[in-house]
């Protein structure tokens, strides 16, 4: 399931950037491309559903289950629509739809989130965070550099169909996957409570966490640094005279490569140094990336021996991050609103992802790409603090390394 919801991730972000400057879209026509992927940012709004309301179709599958069949479903249909569009003529189509691919898989990762955080106990909750970042990381070096190199030989249209069919791995994991819990029973008193459950309640247990606006900061200010080299890597490399074959391999197959080591060795760093530290740790790391990255610019012309260096640091912290992050976020959700809660924190990061990605355009075309990275670099700083403030109440929740 972690690899069909890395398939479509890049598909609406770097390899879709990729296809666009080759149609000659500009940085800032680029950057605000990323729009598409507010479905993202916005699906605590229907998350809650997923919890309470049960599909009347599909088999006799977990009502949860039934949503992340039909979201599979309706993504590869979105997908193989995306393919048969031409950016160039059709740029009102092409956003729709790659909207919809964003809504298809933002269901998805709910159920995906939900599923995963019901199989883990609080002991387990780095390797099933660790689990889902891997396939996640698999699935972007497919859609990433897969989509690349295919679009080499196939062009766009059977790059973007190979990937639609990619995703029906997430069927056979979704099916194959535990039910959290027993088939609700249906209560007949449930029509007059039923925005109370599937709004309020959530909201206001979460709402006591005795550390939200902490929380709610390091989620809005951890996101912005590695978001902006991931959605402009494409423009900024390409500019630098790379090749689109160069670009494939270096980022998203040697790249996404470092980023599932870095997932896998998050998941290690979790369980015996505790989430504090894996975040920690994957902070620093960014910030050097980010001032690599603004030192490449400086010199302005191919440089692969630092680019990979960047690169290098930049894929290893990704995957850290990402792992670390999740850790993080599970360790706030609270059973029976798993998948609103999960969703909701998410959400949060998702939301300043798009807005980064949005602004950096602008700023790349005003004032350059050195000043960009610098900015990117000086975000993290806030993350670090409001981590720190934090750290009483992830001790509390999460449950110490026993060699034993």
């Amino acid at each position: 399931m972690g690899f069909a919801s890395g398939i479509p991730f890049l598909l609406t972000l770097s390899t879709l950037s990729v296809w666009l400057v080759e149609c000659g879209f500009d940085t800032k026509a680029i950057g605000m491309f990323t729009a598409v992927s507010l479905p993202y940012a916005f699906k605590f709004l229907w998350a809650p559903f997923l919890d309470k309301v049960k599909l009347p179709i599909f088999l006799n599958l977990h009502p949860i289950k039934r949503f992340g069949l039909l979201a599979l479903l309706c993504l590869i249909t979105s997908l193989m629509v995306l393919a048969h569009l031409d950016p160039v003529d059709h740029i009102m189509s092409v956003v729709i739809t790659a909207t919809c691919v964003s809504f298809f898989a933002a269901t998805h990762d709910i159920v995906l989130d939900a599923l995963r955080i019901y199989a883990s106990d609080s002991s387990q909750v780095g390797g099933g965070a660790a689990s889902e970042s891997i396939g996640f990381r698999i699935g972007m070096i497919t859609s990433g550099a897969g989509a690349v190199y295919l679009s080499l030989v196939v062009g766009w249209q059977g790059s973007y169909i190979a990937m639609a069919m990619c995703c029906a791995v997430g069927i056979v994991g979704l099916l194959n996957m535990p039910d959290p819990h027993p088939h609700p029973q249906e209560d007949k008193n449930k029509s007059n409570k039923f925005w109370k459950e599937i709004f309020f309640n959530p909201l206001v247990e979460l709402l006591k966490a005795p550390v939200l606006i902490s929380l709610i900061g390091f989620i809005l200010t951890i996101k912005v640094a590695g978001t902006i080299m991931n959605a402009l890597g494409a423009p900024f490399l390409f500019s630098l005279g790379f090749s689109k074959l160069e670009y494939a391999s270096i980022t998203k197959v040697y790249g996404v490569g470092l980023m599932l080591f870095g997932s896998f060795t998050g998941g290690l760093v979790v369980h015996r140094s505790g989430t504090i530290f894996c975040l920690r740790l994957a902070t620093v790391l960014q910030m050097l990336a980010c001032t690599l990255f603004a030192l490449l610019a400086s010199f302005g012309q191919h440089h692969i021996d630092l680019l990979i260096l960047t690169l290098s640091i930049e894929s290893f912290s990704s995957g850290l991050l990402a792992t670390g992050f999740i850790s993080y976020l599970s360790l706030f959700c609270k059973s029976p609103y798993v998948a609103s809660h999960f969703t909701l924190l998410y959400s949060l990061g998702s939301l300043s992802r798009v807005l980064a990605s949005i602004g950096a355009g602008y700023v790349a075309a005003n004032f350059g790409w050195v000043i960009l990275f610098l900015v990117s670099s000086i975000t993290l700083l806030p993350a670090l603090w409001f981590l720190q403030k934090t750290l009483g109440e992830i001790q509390n929740r999460e449950v110490p390394f026993s060699p034993s």
